[in-house]
């Protein structure tokens, strides 16, 4: 195991449900201690299913893949500071709120070892090296555009953490979707990781509680404007969520199934645009929560980048029946 850069393990199957990440890696590495272990985790050298996870404790089930990284170093490197550009648009002793580009992937990982936000905030915010995740309390996938809360300190940290855990923060989403949806509605469906391709999720029986709520702002011809307010934050859940309902997101690969923009009847600059989308059409567009300090709400609200405003304009002046 000497020569080994990276390990990859399927999880047998176990006599418990589930074990925690740090202690089934014990076990199938036996050459290296509990501490050590942690360490990598810590630092971004362990993945779960394709996914970057930073938790000792996260539960591991059967047939997980885990990708190991950087054995042969015994001193983990620290992730280095890099001065990344970050769109502050609120900043005060207790946390940051950022409003996130695309492209811009949250946490170090294998095929982004720099760049991220991660590395950004330890560059601006050399403080936030002594917490975990250096204060970031939770992430957009990588093309997802729009609001994120950054912690300063440890009782921010935990208070946001919780607030999350306890479904106190208020996130809301502007998304463009296939087909046409009539009527407000929620989506109540549970969402685990997909039985093949373990970089995806999907909905079905055995999976984690995930809740959406949708208003429709506008109907167009063959596709909707929809506000969204998530219960809950699974992996992916807007996306697999919209997908499971049969109207996914305008630019989502992944989640399609398959399932095409009908642009029958739209003008040829607004078809150009819908087909040549090229991300998700997913915009965070609203933080809220209650000041542990002040007792009011807090509340943040920010529009769209270029490339989403530009698809809304062509669908509010060229998309309607």
């Amino acid at each position: 195991m000497s020569n080994i850069k990276k390990i990859t393990f399927i999880v047998p199957k176990l006599h418990t449900k589930s074990f925690r990440l740090d202690v089934i890696l014990v076990k199938l590495i036996k050459k290296y201690s509990r501490s050590y272990i942690k360490k990598l985790i810590i630092y971004g050298k362990v993945m779960v299913n394709n996914i970057v996870t930073l938790y000792p404790k996260k539960k591991i089930f059967f047939n997980d893949r885990i990708d190991v990284f950087s054995l042969l170093n015994l001193k983990v490197k620290k992730n280095k500071k890099e001065n990344i550009f970050l769109d502050i648009i609120y900043e005060d002793s207790e946390l940051i709120i950022i409003n996130k580009p695309k492209n811009l992937v949250i946490h170090p990982g294998p095929g982004h070892l720099s760049g991220t936000l991660f590395n950004g905030i330890l560059y601006h915010f050399k403080k936030n090296k002594k917490l975990p995740r250096a204060g970031i309390v939770h992430r957009l996938d990588r093309h997802t555009t729009g609001l994120l809360m950054v912690a300063k300190n440890f009782f921010s940290y935990h208070y946001l953490t919780n607030l999350l855990k306890l479904r106190k923060v208020i996130k809301e989403y502007d998304v463009i979707v296939m087909g046409q949806i009539q009527y407000d509605g929620l989506i109540e469906l549970p969402i685990k990781r997909h039985w093949h391709c373990r970089t995806k999720m999907m909905t079905g029986i055995g999976g984690k509680e995930a809740i959406t709520h949708y208003k429709v702002i506008a109907i167009f011809r063959n596709h909707t404007h929809l506000r969204i307010r998530l219960k809950t934050g699974r992996t992916h859940q807007i996306r697999v969520h919209l997908s499971a309902i049969l109207h996914p997101i305008v630019g989502d690969k992944v989640y399609s199934n398959g399932i095409q923009s009908n642009i029958n009847g739209y003008p040829t600059k607004l078809s150009n645009i819908i087909q040549n989308f090229s991300r998700p059409a997913l915009h965070s567009s609203r933080l809220c929560f209650q000041d542990p300090f002040k007792n009011i709400l807090k509340n943040w609200e920010v529009s769209p980048p270029d490339d989403l405003i530009s698809l809304l304009h062509h669908f509010y002046f060229f998309g309607f029946i």
